[in-house]
Parts: C-alpha cells; structure tokens; sequence
C-alpha cells in the first residue's frame, strides 16, 4: 500500500523527528537526578539523632538461670530526614526530633515485641557480663534495623 506523496512526506520525516525528541527526553529525565536521594550521613563528634525512649519493660528469662526476670529499657537513635537536623538547638531540635518519632510511632508494637522476644532468649547469666550486654545490644540493634529499616537506626541503647 503506499502512501500518498504529502503522507509519505510526514512519516519520512516525522517518525526520526519524534525518535529523537524522545530520546532527547528520557536523555534530560535520566539527568536531571531522577535517582536517589543523597543519604543523611552519620552525626558527627558531640551529634546525635533523633532518640525514640521504649518503656522499660519486665521480661521473663529462661528457667535454670541466678535470675527469672530482666527490666529493660531501650532507646533507638534514629537518622533524621536532612543533616541540617544536626546543627538544630532549643525548641526547633525538640521540634524536629518529635516529627522522626513520630514516623515510628505505628512500629512501637513491633518493636516492643521485638524487644521483649529478644531479651527473653537471653541468659540472665549472660546479661550480668558486659560481653552479655553487648551482644544483647547487637541483638537489638539488628531486630530494630529489620523493623525501621537498615539505614534508619543508627543504634540502640539499654537505658
């Protein structure tokens, strides 16, 4: 079948001009940082993150052990949505910090599980040691990466 001459004419011409204006497009999307965004880095010397306090909580600890049960209570230091948060004081840093905790507040029951599943699997032997707690605190760390995500959690402490 062909095409009759001013027809032709547009398809000739037409079908390389749209070609190259979409390739000119996806060119200028893909560079114009259509990627991720440049990640907060860690706090710095005297810095720290945002601070989510746990309620202490009673765990039960495996039977045979000098002790029944464990109180503990956990912090988690969370990375903060911009490193300007780093440098903010008084009233704005209460301000900003409220905002990242509240982020988490839907995950409290899962950490709080996490919490009371970990420290419950731990000797109270081990938890008298300061290997113990270490290792309980890597425990934690990790349980609170899995649930907030790996990049959100700076790290925890037993408060």
């Amino acid at each position: 079948m062909k095409l009759p001459r001013g027809k032709r004419a547009i398809a000739l011409v037409g079908v390389p001009v749209g070609l190259a204006a979409a390739a000119g497009l996806a060119v200028t999307q893909l560079a114009a940082g259509g990627g991720a965004p440049s990640p907060v880095p860690d706090p710095g010397p005297g810095q720290h993150g945002a601070m989510l306090a746990l309620e202490s909580r009673v765990v039960n600890l495996p039977t045979g052990g000098p002790f029944r049960y464990a109180k503990v209570a956990v912090t988690v230091e969370l990375r903060p949505e911009s490193a300007a948060f780093y440098d903010l004081t008084g009233e704005a840093r209460a301000a900003a910090e409220k905002e990242v905790v509240a982020a988490a507040q839907p995950l409290l029951p899962l950490l709080y599980d996490a919490v009371g599943s970990v420290v419950a699997g731990s000797s109270g032997a081990a938890l008298t040691t300061n290997e113990g707690r270490a290792a309980l605190k890597a425990e934690l760390l990790a349980a609170a990466r899995e649930i907030l995500g790996e990049e959100e959690v700076l790290a925890v402490y037993i408060t």
